[in-house]
């Protein structure tokens, strides 16, 4: 597998996937970056996992292109000297970018198949972080292209939903060539024994990556809201991105900052829910943009599992798979309207709680051993054309 980002906090995906691959019986090696103070290499839950000499930085569209491309030099060096010593049957591609499957082409040349994992759109990607500057559009027009040769170089595609399955085959990619693998939650992963013992705090929590189309700010300007009328309000945000500094000083500016949370870096997956659970509130606050029309949060599920009450913007993809009796829907984008929903969780406990289980039941039938054996039969199908 090769993935454009750190292993395996960050890329619970890919975690998942490879825990999947182990447990059929592969051997699953994992080419990511290495964040400060990780090992150069090192196995993992029974993935070996290498770790090339990048880390992820911020900046323009420069700065994103070079960063691309180095990993994809990298990493194709780097799997071609792991090749001297392993034959690999499938190469495992992550997006973004697209174009890192010409990583893969060795590997192919001398008969592996080839999976892209596409886990976001990158031309929608791109957009909504760099629409409007010069050079843009036509950037976004590579990226299509590029998509299009990426996906006909791949062996299979995989994705993580049916609107994505649609969008990839309405832009001409063959359906029987696409599988969906859910951005589910592995059980075995949820904490065990029973949530923490109720404190009397109104904790709403956020877990993932802090980006601006993840609307991270209107979730502190509904908590300034609340704040008033909730003096046991705390709002606790954990996970790290471009938008951290504008989250906190958003808070400052507001006066909530002693209610506002940030741990300012990605936990381990376990560690994190362990200490989500129990909160009085899950929110999710994408931003009414295309690229959040067609996500699927995989905190979406993790709440559910943890029957932590959602709270969620309304958006088309989140509503295709959890319904109003599940979920607490605000009008996307607008912090008063996330403000309205909290006051309603907060005063009406009863019904957060009748949600939170009808998602748990609605959780059934998006479980991760459903996508995982459907991964694991791709897997095989591949190895068999071998």
């Amino acid at each position: 597998m090769l993935v454009h980002g750190p292993y395996p906090v960050g890329e619970g995906r890919v975690a998942s996937e490879a825990r999947a691959a182990i447990e059929a019986g592969w051997e699953v090696d994992v080419v990511s970056m290495r964040m400060p103070g990780e090992p150069a290499e090192e196995v993992v839950d029974g993935v070996r996992v290498v770790r090339l000499p990048m880390a992820r930085k911020r900046g323009g569209i420069l700065s994103m292109a070079r960063e691309y491309l180095g990993f994809t030099l990298l990493s194709s060096a780097r799997l071609a000297a792991l090749m001297r010593r392993r034959r690999y049957r499938v190469v495992h591609v992550h997006n973004p970018p697209d174009f890192l499957v010409v990583a893969a082409l060795i590997p192919r040349a001398l008969g592996a198949r080839v999976i892209l994992d596409i886990h976001d759109v990158a031309s929608e990607l791109f957009s909504m972080r760099f629409a409007g500057r010069r050079g843009a559009e036509s950037a976004r027009r590579l990226l299509e292209h590029v998509e299009r040769r990426a996906t006909r170089f791949a062996s299979a595609v995989v994705t993580v939903h049916d609107p994505y399955r649609r969008a990839l085959a309405a832009r001409g990619v063959p359906p029987e060539k696409i599988t969906v693998v859910l951005n589910s939650l592995d059980e075995r992963l949820i904490p065990d024994g029973p949530p923490p013992a109720e404190d009397g705090r109104f904790r709403v929590v956020y877990h993932g990556t802090i980006t601006p189309h993840y609307g991270l700010e209107l979730l502190v300007e509904a908590a300034a809201q609340v704040a008033p009328e909730e003096p046991g309000l705390e709002v606790e945000i954990y996970g790290d991105g471009d938008a951290l500094e504008q989250v906190r000083n958003r808070a400052r500016t507001l006066g909530v900052d002693d209610r506002v949370h940030t741990t300012g870096r990605f936990l381990p997956r376990r560690e994190v829910l362990e200490r989500v659970r129990g909160a009085r509130a899950g929110v999710i606050c994408n931003l009414p943009i295309e690229l959040n029309a067609s996500a699927l949060p995989t905190k979406l599920f993790e709440y559910a599992l943890l029957r932590v009450p959602i709270v969620s913007a309304d958006l088309p993809t989140i509503r295709e798979h959890f319904s109003s009796d599940e979920v607490l829907f605000y009008r996307a984008g607008s912090a008063d309207a996330l403000a309205g929903a909290l006051r309603e969780v907060a005063a009406d406990r009863e019904a957060a709680e009748a949600r939170a289980d009808a998602a748990r039941r609605r959780f059934d039938e998006y479980r991760w051993d459903r996508s995982a054996t459907r991964y694991v039969e791709l897997l095989e199908r591949l190895d068999q054309r071998t």
